[in-house]
Parts: C-alpha cells; sequence; structure tokens
C-alpha cells in the first residue's frame, strides 16, 4: 500500500517539534508494510501564499505518481486536496486535531465531508460513527519517551533537582487555547503552598531533549480550553510523570485507573490546585505507562489500527 500523507504540520529546522506528531505517525507506519511519501505545505514559513503555490505542486505529483490513498493532516490539507480536483480519484481520509465543534473548523469539515472518503478524530467526536469517521488518538513512543532518573534530567537541562517542577507544554508557541493564564494563576497559588515549587514551559524544543523535560518535572499540568488527544498528557504517562488536567478531549478515558493523575469536572483554578496538590502528595507507585500501553495508545498499536482505517476508506470508496 502506498500513502501519500498531505500536511501543513511537519518539523522543520526552524520548528524542531512542529508536527512532530505527524512526522512519527507517518515513520511508524513502517513496520506495517505501508509505504509513504510526505507532500508538506510550509506555510508556516512561507507564508499564505504557500498554500496556494502547493495546489499546483499537488496536481503535479497526483498526475504523475500513483497512490492507493491520501491522507489529508489538518482541515486546511483536505482543502488543498479539494482544490487539486483529485478527490474524486483517490480515496481520502482527513485526520482533524482537534474536535470540529470545537473550533472554527465546523463548517470547514461540512465542506470537505462530501468529497473525502473517511475521517479520523483524536477524541470521541460526535462524528466517529464507526463507519467513515473513526476515533484514533495519536500514538507514543513508548521507546522514547521512558522514564529517566530524574536528577539526571534536572542537571541534562540545567535545572535544581532540589526544585519541583511542574510541567506546562505548548510545542510551538504559547496557543490562546492551551490558556497559559490559567496554568499561571494555579502555579501562584501553589507557591503559596510550597515555594519549591516552580514553572516549567515546554514550548519549541529539540525533540531529544523533551523527555528530559518530563522527567524532570513532578506533575504535568494541563490548563486547555479544548484539545483533540493531547500528546503530551501520554507522554507525561508514558515517561510515569503524573497529569492533573481539564476536561479536554479524551484526557478522562487517559487518566482512567491512573495512579495520581487526576481529570477535573472543569475549567476552575481552584479544583485544579486542589487536584494538583492531592497528586503532589500521592506517594503511590505510578501504574500510568503500563495503563498506556494496556489501553493500546503506543505508536505501534496505533499504526495498526490506522493500516485498518486504510483498507476500509480504500474498501468504501
Amino acid at each position: 500500500m502506498k500513502v501519500l500523507h498531505i500536511t501543513n504540520n511537519f518539523p522543520t529546522k526552524k520548528y524542531p517539534i512542529f508536527g512532530v506528531f505527524v512526522k512519527e505517525q507517518v515513520e511508524s507506519l513502517a513496520q506495517t508494510n505501508t509505504i509513504s511519501e510526505v507532500f508538506f505545505i510550509n506555510g508556516k514559513e512561507n507564508g499564505k501564499i504557500e498554500y496556494l503555490r502547493s495546489i499546483i505542486r499537488l496536481r503535479k505529483l497526483l498526475k504523475t505518481s500513483s497512490f492507493d490513498i491520501i491522507h489529508c493532516h489538518h482541515a486546511f490539507s483536505g482543502i488543498i486536496f479539494l482544490l487539486s480536483g483529485f478527490s474524486s480519484k483517490i480515496p481520502s481520509v482527513v485526520s482533524f486535531q482537534n474536535d470540529p465543534s470545537d473550533e472554527s473548523f465546523l463548517n470547514l469539515f461540512h465542506i470537505i465531508k462530501p468529497f473525502t472518503t473517511s475521517w479520523i478524530f483524536k477524541n470521541n467526536s460526535i462524528f466517529a460513527d464507526g463507519v467513515k469517521g473513526y476515533y484514533l488518538p495519536n500514538g507514543v513512543d513508548t521507546n522514547f519517551f521512558k522514564p529517566i532518573n530524574r536528577t539526571e534530567a534536572c542537571v541534562k537541562i540545567g535545572l535544581n533537582p532540589n526544585k519541583i517542577y511542574i510541567l506546562f507544554v505548548s510545542s510551538n508557541y504559547l496557543r490562546k487555547q492551551k490558556r497559559y493564564d490559567r496554568y499561571q494563576s494555579v502555579i501562584s497559588e501553589l507557591k503559596k503552598w510550597n515555594n519549591e515549587i516552580e514553572e516549567l514551559l515546554l514550548i519549541n524544543t529539540e525533540r531529544n531533549l523533551v523527555p528530559y523535560f518530563f522527567n524532570a518535572a513532578s506533575l504535568h499540568l494541563l490548563t486547555s480550553d479544548f484539545e483533540g488527544s493531547p500528546n503530551s498528557v501520554k507522554e507525561a504517562l508514558s515517561c510515569e510523570i503524573p497529569v492533573v488536567s481539564t476536561n479536554v478531549g479524551n484526557v478522562a478515558d487517559l487518566l482512567d485507573g491512573v495512579n495520581g493523575s487526576y481529570c477535573a469536572h472543569g475549567n476552575s483554578e481552584n479544583e485544579l490546585y486542589n487536584l494538583c496538590q492531592k497528586s503532589l502528595i500521592d506517594k503511590s507507585q505510578s501504574n500510568s505507562r503500563n495503563k498506556l500501553i494496556e489501553k493500546k495508545y503506543d505508536i505501534e498499536s496505533v499504526a495498526l489500527k490506522l493500516k485498518d482505517i486504510y483498507k476500509n476508506t480504500i474498501k468504501s470508496k
């Protein structure tokens, strides 16, 4: 099977973790005997004009190359595929990073829907009907994200092992939906409770250093207004770092049965503060990595499920 991945999210030298989850998912498909080719729309560095140029580039590619299926990562990539004029000729699947109902992409979803074959949602969206809409979160590389001695991790990235670091993650930049303001408010209150507590921000960091940030932290706090299936939560769990989060995306499922990790009922800063305090006090043995693998959120299991979605999509075209 040969797959063309169309994406506007992919790592570059300037932005090393931009769309790294797409890159890792593409690479993981190799174990399933899938041949993958990536068509990258670098609008982040080249501006919006790159989207217009990409339509011409994509048309040329699809005229001269043969693919069994097209995988569009993100709604904008799906629109480019539609504008290429090949959507009626090749089976296609579009991945939505967040639930369309949580973003302005809802209208885009209804534009894309009639012209594409199937869709993947990272959370259990109302559109994931199991027929053409699939619930499939990104998998985590458990060989890369694994427990590391905390002191070693702190030294590696220049932190004080005697401090209590609470991790905030926003991949490439401080995105509004991540609610850094809410995170800061919770940290401010936690510092009154324990003055050893410090912020730890993970933003546009070299990929090889990312596991050290997780392992240096005593807790990952996610304060977002909305998410699909936050990769940072899975990465923390794979490193056996506890998580406290707002009730977004599929976090409740990710944290279900995990010792010392808690999903808030809402977005209350006071509730998040109490849950963070509870997690930091909790001394139970971590079971998060085992739970993650048991629920098949590892990248190998997800790759096999994705291959099955490709097969079903091709059959239904």
